[in-house]
């Protein structure tokens, strides 16, 4: 009798050890901090969980590299890399090397993934003494150019510094900047760690590998839309015979030029509006942030798809007033593009691009007339598919045919 109860016992005690491994499993997994399987995106305000407009991005520049070439941040597109900032003749330069070479050691075979250091001296740092600094410190790579060392115009590398990366230097040492980041596949900043800290690189090396495995599910994904679409009838091409939509230059809301050769290879949405409509726009633009965020979720990027909002009112859509119109609705701008410049070239953009209309008009409300239409527009620029930007089910549409042409064409 004695010995039954034992038994029971042990069988008992041996089900509740067995239990607590699991139990905390399930909890932990359900409840817990699941950060440890990706990474946060950063804004000026910190960290934050999920990519939204506020997220910092890389944006374009041109330098020089250790062989005197020009590097652009078009280089940089799809790739993973480390940014870090110094100059070879700093006091502090073998510590910062040092903790460079374990991550460009442990990735020295894969292409996709770079160290890439901006000069604090630009000055004494020339490309022939950039070079022998690289030679020195990557013999050892199997792919070549994994190491990019850049140079150029002081103003260029100190605003992307303060601007790009976020850092504040300290105006009594401004050649001592202890911060390393580590930028994703599209140029949003996704870890940041202190050059001297040990545990800080070893991180970053884990980190590298959580983002080889976001890039590996994204191209898992695109396999099997491709897999999906295989069968689906071609969407049809409008317009005229190997009509395609021409060359053209505007203003992006950041005062700059925005053109064709900036959304070169890529799949296009397009519209026309303006930041006072009373009517439509706001429908279209509402519909426009939806189908943002349904792209963010299917893992469309700005490198795959770019938004085109073209003003019909130039006059008044100056960059500012387009800027605070963004905002106001909450589009990522980094995939969002809203455009302004010259009444006529827009205006004829429309007519002889897009095949859309925009135009002033003295009877429609607020004093200018435009198709309430989105244009789909491929990577070779040819027009693809129009829809109403005010119907929710064309919309969505829209994003099944988008989704079809960049899995089953270039």
């Amino acid at each position: 009798m004695h010995r039954n109860n034992a038994l029971k016992k042990y069988a008992l005690l041996g089900g509740v050890l067995l239990f607590l491994p699991l139990f905390g499993l399930v909890l932990f997994g359900i409840l817990g901090d699941h950060a440890f399987s990706t990474l946060p995106y950063y804004s000026k305000d910190g960290a934050m969980e999920q990519r939204g407009p506020q997220a910092q991005r890389v944006g374009t520049f041109t330098l020089t590299n250790q062989d005197g070439v020009a590097f652009s941040s078009d280089s940089l597109r799809g790739k993973v890399w480390l940014a870090a900032f110094f100059a070879t003749d700093a006091p502090h330069v073998a510590s910062v090397t040092k903790q460079l070479l374990w991550p460009n050691f442990r990735y020295r075979s894969e292409e996709d993934i770079l160290t890439v250091c901006f000069t604090l001296d630009p000055e004494h740092d020339q490309p022939a003494v950039l070079k022998k600094y690289v030679e020195e410190n990557t013999r050892y790579n199997d792919a070549p150019g994994k190491w990019q060392f850049l140079t150029g115009d002081r103003a260029t590398i100190d605003r992307l510094v303060a601007e790009d990366f976020m850092i504040q230097r300290d105006p009594s040492d401004p050649g001592n900047v202890a911060t390393i980041w580590l930028v994703d596949a599209e140029g949003y900043l996704r870890g940041v760690y202190h050059a001297a800290s040990e545990d800080d690189i070893r991180d970053a090396v884990e980190d590298i590998a959580l983002l080889q495995k976001e890039m590996d599910e994204a191209a898992y994904a695109r396999r099997k839309a491709m897999e999906a679409y295989a069968e689906a009838e071609p969407l049809p091409v409008f317009g005229p015979p190997d009509h395609v939509v021409p060359p053209f230059a505007f203003t992006n809301l950041d005062g700059r030029e925005f053109s064709h050769r900036d959304v070169h290879g890529r799949v296009r949405v397009v519209d026309y509006f303006f930041t006072h409509c009373p009517t439509i726009c706001p429908v279209m633009s509402s519909q426009l942030v939806r189908l943002q965020a349904q792209m963010r979720s299917a893992g469309i990027t700005a490198e795959d798809v770019i938004i085109l909002s073209h003003t019909v009112d130039p006059n008044r859509d100056d960059p500012a007033r387009l800027s605070s119109y963004a905002e106001r609705i909450g589009a990522d701008t980094t995939q969002w593009k809203f455009l302004t410049g010259p009444e006529a070239d827009l205006y004829d953009m429309a007519r002889h691009g897009y095949y859309l209309t925009a135009l002033p008009s003295d009877t429609a409300a607020g004093g200018f007339f435009h198709s309430d239409t989105f244009a789909l527009i491929d990577g070779q620029g040819r027009i693809r598919g129009y829809y109403d930007g005010t119907a929710t089910e064309e919309v969505d549409q829209l994003l099944e045919h988008l989704k079809q042409l960049l899995a089953t064409e270039p």
